[in-house]
């Protein structure tokens, strides 16, 4: 046995030491690795930079490579911006076999730099090829690990032909002094090789100040925090208990470090994670003191529970259950408004400290008010949020890697708590069409075990007019459930496919279900890429429900050089059509194609589509071919609805566009990015729902494309929670990009935050057409209008968007209140007009 494991431990060492020589490409360990840069075009550097070997922050071998340039000072340059760069010819060309490269960086500077770097190949330019930065924060070392075979894929470099690294830096704050070393390139699976404890010894020395800053950090806060509590003997313990806690994983750190051990490349991430502990404390600090105003007259059993709290927010927040600072209020009634025939929700947060609590829900009494009418309890749901866990930094970024609130886990009541998590329970309120308007009361109560903890006041205002069944704003929307391997995963996805649990096949014995499901967020049973036949059953159902929107009688590509294709295409949508016609749901029909088209096809595509008008003049052909006149600067003319991408839609180009009898929509998908509102699971709520609501209304597109509702890579269902192991990986490694909706059990449907923002999005937009349709009711004669003269000058300023709700795309409000404000000031006007709210759907 002990020869086994000697000539096993000899063949991994050598085969490490040949893999480590046929993959490093530099090392520093001669002045050759120096010489082998120079500026861009080049064969030498420029006097603003220096590269030279240095026997400091050597990760292998006795050298790395110091890169010096001096810092940006405007002054001397005319405010021009500045980029330092040098790049080389790496040794190996051919990478085809990597997946990453990994470099060893310190910034020894007390300043925050970047590092930037392009790869490209020896046809593509330089600045075209893949590309990563690093921010390199203060005194620290990073591990830049640049996925190269993904980003090559992405940008149609090839992997073979490697010809340029390129680095730069840009507008360097303070003379920049970085340290590389040990570039190395990696297979799939291949492990990084430990650091040398030399090198260790040289970052714990620069991480040693700020650990010990964050020990005075801490011994400052510890003050604050007792004074804070003085009136309070529980609330000062409970802070009292969590400094000392953090003072001891600092003098942990503190250990580690003197000993040089492996995790001191952590250091950063572990002081980051306990500063933002400590905000998250004072947060919650202050939270618990707000409660204990209150605690006295909501809380049920005065004996227990004397350690938890409980707050309130919107719909429109996401409250982390772990890893951030409360965003949570405190009070003792809570107020909610909607319409007839609308839903809308907000959020009970269950926070216990002293010791976890089992089985808690939230129970709401029937609502009456003040004439006695009712508002029964078979309105309201009180059901747990979800959390999914993500396991990387997505491509928009994200401040927290860990659990997001996502899914709505609609077939639970209760859920235990751990001690310290924020669990949040979603209260979703519906008004009957046939409601009274008026004001309803009742009780809102937390139960732990079936008893009550805490119970509330709670007040619903239902306005006098409804929001319609089906969607205000044209929607073209793909719900055709599927999943999207990445190579990790593709082998393990593939077996699951054959399960009729996968959450791509359990669904499907529920397809009504979700047909009804989606129909109540206003999205129509469809997909744009309609390669089969509408279910027309379902569409048939919808219509008579009155919750009908568009749907596609089929995806087309590019097929007028190909006669027999264009022929069978025409034939098989020819019979969609006819179908349509029969069933009366023709007027709701539309053709999608040619998805994000070039220029260099414009052609092409105007050809297909003035071969399909010849067919179906009477349908609506809408595409996102990327011309971004919209057909007034191009040689496509045959096309009814434009649809750009929230960026590149135009309002003058748009007007231009529908005075030529065409529609110009809009689109997300997973871009844009911040400072763009979007859907992803770590955006905030609110951005949905401006997105569809005030959006919407300041910038008029004619409907709203999304690719796909339903990318989902769980193996099975959400089958129990609150912390479920449903994967929020979407497309690539994007976490909500093309899924707003989760499976629960059995293949039933959930929805999520982002899709319950969607729809009171649309709602919003509703409540602005109403009122502006309403003016335009009263405006249409002039006895009305002078009769209702002073409810106009009120009214019609609302239908400009404001500013602080909306100013521009990427310039918006995150405060709900703001949103709200704006939501009820609209509704209060259609209430005060004095004549019943004008149908602006009719």
């Amino acid at each position: 046995m002990r020869t086994r494991l000697f000539l096993c431990a000899c063949f991994w060492s050598v085969a490490s030491l040949q893999g480590l020589a046929e993959t490093t490409l530099f090392d520093f360990e001669s002045e050759a690795d120096i010489a082998a840069w120079h500026d861009e075009g080049k064969t030498s550097l420029a006097g603003d930079k220096q590269l030279r070997r240095i026997d400091r922050f050597t990760a292998s071998g006795d050298f790395s490579l110091q890169f010096q340039t001096p810092a940006w000072r405007p002054e001397e340059h005319g405010g021009q911006q500045r980029w330092p760069a040098f790049e080389g010819k790496p040794p190996i060309a051919d990478w085809s076999k990597f997946d990453r490269l990994v470099i060893e960086v310190v910034n020894a500077t007390a300043s925050s730099q970047k590092l930037s770097l392009f790869v490209s190949d020896s046809k593509r330019p330089t600045r075209q090829g893949a590309h990563h930065t690093e921010r390199l924060a203060p005194r620290s070392h990073t591990r830049m690990i640049f996925p190269v075979r993904q980003e090559f894929a992405q940008k149609n470099v090839d992997p073979r032909d490697i010809h340029v690294m390129h680095f730069y830096t840009e507008d360097p704050p303070v003379d920049m002094a970085v340290f590389l070393d040990r570039m190395l390139l990696l297979e799939p699976g291949e492990e990084v090789p430990p650091l040398p404890a030399g090198y260790l010894r040289q970052i714990a020395a620069l991480y040693t100040p700020a650990v010990e800053s964050m020990r005075e950090t801490l011994a400052s806060a510890a003050d604050r925090l007792k004074a804070a509590t003085t009136g309070s003997a529980n609330v000062a313990r409970w802070a009292a208990a969590a400094v000392a806690d953090l003072d001891r994983q600092v003098a942990d750190l503190a250990a580690g470090l003197k000993r040089a051990e492996p995790s001191v490349v952590d250091a950063p991430l572990e002081l980051a994670r306990i500063d933002n502990t400590l905000a998250n404390l004072e947060s919650m600090l202050a939270f618990r003191l707000d409660f204990e105003k209150v605690r006295s007259t909501v809380q049920a059993d005065q004996a227990a529970a004397t350690d938890t709290v409980v707050g309130f927010a919107g719909s429109m927040e996401k409250v982390l259950p772990r890893a951030a600072a409360v965003s949570v209020k405190a009070r003792s009634r809570v107020e909610l408004a909607l319409a007839r025939n609308e839903e809308e929700s907000f959020q009970a947060v269950v926070i216990p400290h002293g010791r976890e609590l089992k089985a808690v829900e939230v129970q709401v009494s029937d609502l009456k008010s003040a004439d006695g009418a009712l508002l029964s309890v078979g309105n309201v749901e009180a059901v747990p949020v979800g959390y999914v866990e993500t396991k990387h930094v997505p491509p928009y970024g994200s401040t927290v890697v860990g659990w997001w609130p996502d899914p709505i886990l609609d077939f639970l009541r209760a859920v235990d708590i751990a001690a310290g998590d924020a669990q949040a329970f979603w209260v979703r309120v519906h008004a009957p069409k046939d409601q009274s308007a008026g004001v309803y009361q009742g009780k809102l109560t937390i139960l732990a075990g079936g008893s009550p903890l805490f119970v509330f006041d709670l007040a619903v205002r239902i306005y006098g007019f409804q929001t319609p069944d089906a969607s205000p704003l044209p929607l073209a929307i793909t719900f055709s459930p599927h999943d999207h391997p990445t190579p990790e995963t593709r082998d393990r996805q593939s077996a699951w496919r054959q399960s009729a649990d996968y959450p791509i096949n359990a669904w499907k014995k529920h397809k009504a279900e979700w047909a009804d499901f989606l129909a109540d967020y206003y999205i129509t049973y469809d997909s744009l890429y309609g390669y089969k036949e509408p279910d027309f059953e379902i569409l048939k159902q919808l219509k008579a429900e009155g919750r009908l929107g568009w749907f596609n009688l089929g995806y087309f590509d590019k097929f007028s050089e190909n006669p027999a294709a264009a022929s069978q295409w025409i034939t098989g949508i020819r019979s969609r059509c006819e179908k349509s016609k029969e069933l009366g749901l023709l007027d709701h029909a539309y053709i999608y194609g040619c998805d994000e088209n070039p220029a260099d096809v414009f052609p092409q595509v105007e050809r297909t589509a003035a071969m399909i008008k010849a067919a179906f003049p009477d349908v609506p052909v809408m595409t996102t071919t990327y011309d971004h006149s919209y057909g007034l600067d191009s040689v496509i003319q045959s096309i009814d609805a434009w649809c750009p991408l929230t960026p590149r839609f135009d309002l003058a180009k748009a007007e231009q566009a529908r005075g030529r009898g065409r529609q110009v929509w809009w689109y997300i998908c997973c871009g844009p990015h911040h400072p763009h509102a979007n859907m992803f699971v770590e955006y905030p709520a609110i951005e949905g729902r401006l997105l569809m609501g005030a959006m919407t209304a300041k910038y008029r597109p004619d409907g709203f494309l999304y690719y796909q509702i339903s990318i989902w890579n769980s193996q099975r269902p959400i089958e129990s929670g609150p912390f479920t192991a449903w994967d929020p990986r979407s497309w690539t490694s994007y976490h909500g990009d093309g899924s707003w909706t989760c499976v629960g059990p059995d293949g039933t449907p959930l929805s999520t935050i982002r899709l319950e923002n969607f729809r009171d999005g649309l709602e919003d937009y509703a409540y602005f057409r109403i009122l502006e349709a309403t003016v335009a009711k009263v405006e249409s004669s002039d006895e009305q209008r002078r009769r209702y003269d002073a409810w106009l000058k009120a009214a019609k300023p609302l239908l400009v968007v404001p500013a602080e709700v909306v100013k521009s795309l990427t310039e918006y409000t995150r405060d709900p209140a703001i949103l709200y404000d704006y939501r009820n000031r609209l509704a209060e006007a259609i209430e005060s007009a004095g004549i019943p709210p004008a149908d602006p759907w009719q």
